[in-house]
């Protein structure tokens, strides 16, 4: 018995002997992995870290890094989306953008599709917006998707996490915002929202026994705001001649000429507008100093379609109009200004032709106007017609082409009564 008790006394003791060398091993390995990594946490002491901590702790910073990864990547795809606006008419969902907004009508470019359609608001059952809108209203001014319609009549609109209610027929323009497309063209449409206009530059240059330098620069813009409207044209050009010859160069002035409609439009509705407007001439070689003619009445426009609409104008006007001095016909006496009222008739076009041959799209455009005296039309009128076609190579550049008639009572006999002109512009649009 007593040798049995011995037995077991030292095979515990050897039991014990093996189990704490076993732990040390464990614990230098795990100190010497933590003393790598250096992954002890405050106040913990190496010799309280095993062999499974370590293994946890790799598990733990591999998962971490697996979770950063997977949400960079998502994070990713989310802004490689595209973001896409809603509509809901009679129960049909259109997904797409709005890239038009009037008190009438939304315009909606389709995803699925190329083009876009005109949708009224009596229709339209939803809409929500993932693009993030300008929107220019009643004179003040708010940012934000929009979240829903009401009563067919008023947009609700999320900004800053505050819900806006916008009534529809008070909205003057809608625009992406600068964040969402930061391009020159859309930031000076949230710069100038209720102004549109072009600039047209056209220079022409010929060497050899003549030489001819031709300037010709056209500005065009329209402003519409609420239930106004105003138009702006302005034509300058300038061109010379030198003609080389034995004795001397010879130069002569072509052109210098200069020409400025300012119109304001008070809008009644979308087609009928009453007009008030101001034109002025200055054409020194046709010995023109300066022309006014103010007109009055009223308008009417037809619209096709957002792009083809064409407009008359009727009412009444008055041309003063003076002359350089001049040479006058044996029996004819000098007339240095003359004015008369007059009658004021006018039309105007607008057209869009898409995908005709080579040419993706064509715009082509036409105004014309004609004031004849009351008291004698045979003898004092004024007259002018424009043409127009244009090509457009971006967003915000285009070709384009005009062709003018110029017709009135120019007393000059050796300058005549008609002048006709061509130019090719390079245009910039906004």
């Amino acid at each position: 018995m007593t040798k049995l008790l011995s037995s077991l006394l030292v095979l515990s003791l050897l039991g014990s002997a093996v189990l704490e060398a076993e732990t040390a091993a464990d614990g230098s390995d795990a100190n010497a992995t933590r003393q790598e990594k250096g992954k002890l946490a405050p106040g913990e002491r190496l010799d309280d870290v095993s062999r499974k901590d370590v293994l946890k702790a790799r598990q733990n910073d591999l998962k971490k890094k697996a979770e950063q990864s997977s949400q960079k990547e998502e994070l990713k795809l989310k802004k490689q989306a595209k973001q896409i606006d809603t509509i809901v008419v009679k129960g049909t969902v259109l997904q797409g953008r709005i890239t038009e907004l009037t008190s009438k009508y939304v315009q909606f470019s389709l995803v699925y599709g190329t083009g876009s359609i005109r949708i009224d608001y009596k229709n339209i059952d939803q809409m929500t917006t993932e693009h993030e809108y300008h929107i220019f209203y009643n004179g003040k001014e708010t940012v934000g998707r929009i979240v829903g319609i009401k009563d067919h009549a008023f947009l609700v609109v999320l900004h800053n996490d505050i819900k806006e209610l916008i009534k529809i027929e008070n909205i003057d323009r809608l625009v992406l915002s600068v964040k969402e497309n930061s391009t020159i063209e859309n930031r000076l449409r949230n710069l100038f929202p209720y102004t549109r206009g072009s600039l047209d530059i056209g220079i022409e240059t010929e060497t050899g026994v003549k030489y001819n330098r031709k300037i010709t620069i056209d500005y065009h813009m329209t402003r519409k705001k609420m239930n106004q409207r105003q138009i702006l044209d302005i034509h300058y050009a300038y061109e010379t001649t030198t003609t080389s010859r034995p004795e001397g160069d010879i130069k002569s002035l072509d052109k210098k000429e200069l020409h400025i409609t300012a119109e304001e439009n008070y809008l009644l509705d979308k087609k009928r507008f009453y007009f008030a407007q101001l034109g002025y001439d200055f054409d020194q070689p046709r010995g023109i100093k300066y022309r006014l003619y103010p007109a009055a009445g009223y308008g009417y426009r037809h619209i096709f379609s957002n792009d083809a609409w064409v407009q008359f104008k009727g009412g009444g006007g008055y041309v003063y109009e003076s002359f350089y001095p001049y040479d006058p016909p044996a029996g004819e006496s000098y007339v240095e200004n003359n004015d008369y009222s007059a009658l004021f008739l006018g039309i105007g076009a607008k057209d869009h032709i898409k995908n005709l041959w080579l040419v993706e799209e064509l715009i082509l455009t036409g105004n014309i106007f004609y004031m004849p005296s009351f008291k004698d039309p045979k003898t004092d009128w004024l007259s002018r017609m424009i043409f127009g076609i244009e090509i457009p190579i971006s967003e915000m550049l285009s070709l384009k082409w005009v062709y003018r008639i110029v017709n009135d009572d120019n007393p000059v006999p050796e300058v005549g009564n008609n002048k006709t002109t061509t130019d090719l512009y390079f245009s910039v649009n906004y």
